[in-house]
C-alpha cells in the first residue's frame, strides 16, 4: 500500500458539523485534477480545484506532492461518492453523511426476555416457533410491556456440513432460521395428504411427543423430523399454481441475494463438506453440481420463515412492542457469509479475547474476524447489508462486543488466545454507518459494553448515543450502595451468558465454574464469601430504600426487590428475563464451554399456556414493572 493515499476511501461528514477531507497529489497534476461530487440518488456537481486550501504542516516541496483540504459542505443524510481525476488516474472515495447522534425516542418502558428456542408450547413440536413467539408478544403487550427481547434467530447448520446451534455463530446474518418456522402453519399442509399422514403416523407422533417431553433440544434430530414435512409441504407447493406463488415470487425478486443463498446450502447437502474443501471455481461463487429441487426446497423455507416472522412483527407493531435482538459479532466460518463475502474476512485468524480473571487462557470463538481495510475499501457493502436485514425487523437492536467497533483480538489459527492481538477497526465511519441506518429504519440501538471495555469505547458510545447496558450482577458491589443506572440504558439482572438470579443468589455459579477447572479448588472459599459479602450488602441497601422488608428474605423476595428498584430508577428500559421469576437456577450458556454444558439447547421449565395463564406472575408484572 502506498504511504500516501490521494484520498481516503471512506470519509465521514457529520451532519451539522465543519467536516474536511484531504486529497494528495504530484503538484504538477494538481492544476487540471478533477474533483466530483455525486449524491447518493444520483446528482453530481463539480468541485474546482481552487477552491481547495493546503492543508496545514505539510512540506509539499520535498517529495512534490501537494496536499490539499476540501472542506466538504452540507449533506444529505446518505452514503455519497467523492471522485478525484488527475492525469495519473481516477479515485473514488465513499462519503457518508450521518446524524451525530443515534435514533432516539424518549421512553420509560419494561420488557421481556427469553430464547426463542426455549419458549415452547403444547402445540409446538419440542422447539419454540415463530408462532409460539407471537403469542408471546400479544401476552407482554397486553400486560404494559414495549419490549419483546430474545437472542439472534439468523441461519444456522443443523445438518450439513455440521450441526451448530449457538445462536452467535449462524450460517448468515442476512437470513432466518429455517428451524423456528411453525411447520403446521402454512395452507400448504392442510393441503398436502402426505404431510397430513406422515404427521399423523405413528411412528411420526411419538417422536413429537418425545420431543415435547425432553428437556434439551436435540437440534439435529428435531431438524430432521420438520424438515421431512417441509420437504412435502414445497412439494405441495411447487405443484401447483396458488394465489401464494406471487407472494413468493415477489419475495425472491426483492432480495435476489435469496437465490444464491439457496445454491449455497444446496451445494453443501450435497457435498456434506465445508466450502472451504470445495474446488477453486466453487470457492470463488461458481456453484454446479446441486439439485434444481434441493434449491427450491431452500428458497421456499426461507420464505416461510420470513413470512412468519412478518406475522411477529405485525403482531409487535399493533401492540406497540419492540421486537428486540441481538447482532452476533461474528458469523460460522462455513457458512454463506464467510464464502459470498469472502473478501471481507481475514484468512487465517480467529476473534476472540486476552486471558482475564475469569477466562485465565483467553477465548478463541472460531470465526474470523472482518477485515478494517478491505471492509473500507470495499464500501462496507456487507456491513450494511446486515444491519439493513436487522434494523428492518427490530425496533431495538443490541450490538454483541460493542468493543468490536473500536478493535478486536485476533488470534493466528494454530496458536493459543493468549497468543493473540489487538487489530484496531475504524471505529467512527462504523458509528455513522449505525446512526444513518438507525435514523432511515427508526431503530435504536443497544451496545453490550460489558466487563473490561477501554473508557474511550463508553465516550464514544455517549458521543453518538449508543444506548449502555447496566446489568446487576456486574454493578453490584461488596460495599456501599447499588449505583443507579443512568438515563440511557437497558437494565437487566443479567444476560444469556450469566447465571440466573437464583443460581447467582446461590453462589451455584461458583460450584459450576470450580467444576469446569475454571476456579481452583483452594480459592472457592474466597470466592464464596466475597458472595456472600455481596448478597449480605444488597439486602441491607434493599432494606434501607425500602425495596425489601423481610429479614430473612428468599430468593424471590430479592428479585422483586431489585426489579422494584430497576423499575423506580432513571433507565429507559428495564428487561426482566422471564426465568427468573420462577427461580429457575439453570443457565442458558456457560461461556467457554461447549460439549460441558448443554449451551443453547435448554427449554423453559415452563410451557407458554403456563406462562401467559399464570394469574400470579401477571400480577406481579403489572404491580412491580408499570413505569
Amino acid at each position: 500500500e502506498p504511504p500516501l493515499r490521494v484520498i481516503e476511501p471512506v470519509l465521514v461528514a457529520w451532519q451539522n458539523s465543519k467536516n474536511n477531507a484531504t486529497i494528495r497529489l504530484p503538484a504538477a497534476e494538481m492544476r487540471d485534477a478533477l474533483l466530483r461530487l455525486r449524491l447518493e440518488h444520483g446528482d453530481e456537481e463539480c468541485i474546482p480545484i481552487r477552491e481547495l486550501v493546503p492543508a496545514a504542516g505539510r512540506d509539499m516541496g520535498a517529495n512534490k506532492i501537494a496536499e490539499l483540504r476540501l472542506d466538504v459542505p452540507e449533506l444529505p443524510a446518505g452514503y455519497h461518492s467523492l471522485f478525484v481525476e488527475s492525469a495519473s488516474g481516477a479515485w473514488e472515495s465513499m462519503l457518508i453523511s450521518a446524524p451525530k447522534k443515534l435514533y432516539a425516542e424518549k421512553s420509560r418502558e419494561w420488557g421481556a426476555f427469553v430464547p426463542m428456542y426455549s419458549i415452547h408450547s403444547e402445540r409446538s413440536w419440542g422447539a419454540g416457533n415463530f408462532t409460539d413467539w407471537r403469542e408471546l408478544c400479544l401476552w407482554i403487550g397486553s400486560l404494559g410491556g414495549k419490549v419483546a427481547g430474545t437472542l439472534p434467530v439468523m441461519a444456522a447448520f443443523l445438518d450439513y456440513p455440521t450441526c451448530e446451534p449457538s445462536p452467535y455463530s449462524p450460517a448468515s446474518r442476512l437470513f432466518w432460521n429455517e428451524f423456528f418456522i411453525d411447520v403446521t402453519a402454512p395452507p400448504e399442509f392442510q393441503n398436502s395428504t402426505e404431510a397430513k399422514k406422515l404427521a399423523s403416523s405413528g411412528d411420526f407422533a411419538r417422536k413429537i411427543a418425545a420431543f415435547r417431553r425432553a428437556d434439551f433440544i436435540d437440534y439435529k434430530e428435531q431438524w430432521a423430523v420438520r424438515r421431512r414435512v417441509l420437504e412435502l409441504l414445497a412439494k405441495e407447493f411447487f405443484s401447483k399454481a396458488t394465489p401464494r406463488y406471487a407472494a413468493f415470487r415477489a419475495f425472491v425478486q426483492a432480495r435476489p441475494e435469496v437465490e444464491e443463498y439457496a445454491r449455497f446450502r444446496a451445494v453443501c447437502d450435497a457435498t456434506k463438506t465445508s466450502w472451504h474443501t470445495w474446488d477453486e471455481k466453487a470457492k470463488a461463487g461458481s456453484l454446479t453440481g446441486y439439485s434444481e429441487e434441493t434449491k427450491s426446497f431452500y428458497l421456499y423455507i426461507q420464505w416461510l420463515a420470513q413470512e412468519q416472522m412478518d406475522n411477529v412483527l405485525q403482531t409487535c407493531r399493533q401492540r406497540g412492542v419492540k421486537f428486540y435482538l441481538d447482532l452476533p459479532l461474528g458469523v460460522n466460518p462455513d457458512g454463506f457469509d464467510a464464502w459470498r463475502y469472502r473478501d471481507f474476512f481475514a484468512p487465517s485468524v480467529s476473534a476472540g479475547a486476552p486471558p482475564d480473571s475469569f477466562f485465565t487462557k483467553g477465548q478463541d470463538w472460531g470465526f474470523a474476524p472482518l477485515h478494517p481495510q478491505r471492509t473500507r475499501e470495499l464500501k462496507y457493502r456487507y456491513v450494511i447489508d446486515y444491519l439493513r436485514f436487522q434494523m428492518r425487523h427490530t425496533g431495538l437492536l443490541r450490538i454483541d462486543h460493542v468493543m468490536g467497533l473500536h478493535r478486536l483480538w485476533w488470534v493466528p489459527h494454530g496458536h493459543p488466545a493468549s497468543a493473540g492481538a489487538y487489530v484496531s477497526y475504524p471505529a467512527e465511519e462504523l458509528y455513522a454507518i449505525l446512526s444513518l441506518e438507525s435514523h432511515r429504519y427508526r431503530t435504536m440501538l443497544v451496545g453490550e459494553n460489558l466487563g473490561t471495555v477501554p473508557p474511550e469505547v463508553n465516550k464514544s458510545m455517549d458521543r453518538h448515543g449508543l444506548r449502555r447496558m447496566y446489568v446487576l450482577q456486574y454493578e453490584q458491589p461488596t460495599k456501599g450502595p447499588l449505583p443507579d443506572p443512568e438515563p440511557h440504558v437497558v437494565a437487566s439482572l443479567n444476560t444469556h451468558d450469566m447465571p440466573s438470579f437464583a443460581a447467582f443468589w446461590k453462589a451455584l455459579d461458583i460450584d459450576d465454574r470450580a467444576d469446569l477447572g475454571l476456579i481452583p479448588q483452594n480459592n472457592l472459599p474466597r470466592e464464596k464469601s466475597s458472595r456472600r459479602q455481596l448478597r449480605e450488602n444488597l439486602v441491607t441497601f434493599l432494606r434501607k430504600k425500602k425495596f425489601l422488608s423481610t429479614t430473612r428474605p428468599k430468593t424471590s423476595d430479592v428479585c422483586e426487590a431489585v426489579l422494584k428498584f430497576l423499575a423506580k430508577s432513571p433507565a429507559e428500559t428495564v428487561l426482566v428475563t422471564l426465568e427468573d421469576l420462577w427461580d429457575e437456577e439453570r443457565s442458558q450458556n456457560v461461556p467457554g464451554t461447549s460439549t460441558e454444558r448443554p449451551n443453547w439447547r435448554r427449554k423453559t421449565s415452563r410451557t407458554l399456556e403456563q406462562i401467559i395463564h399464570d394469574r400470579p406472575l401477571e400480577s406481579f408484572l403489572r404491580r412491580i414493572l408499570q413505569r
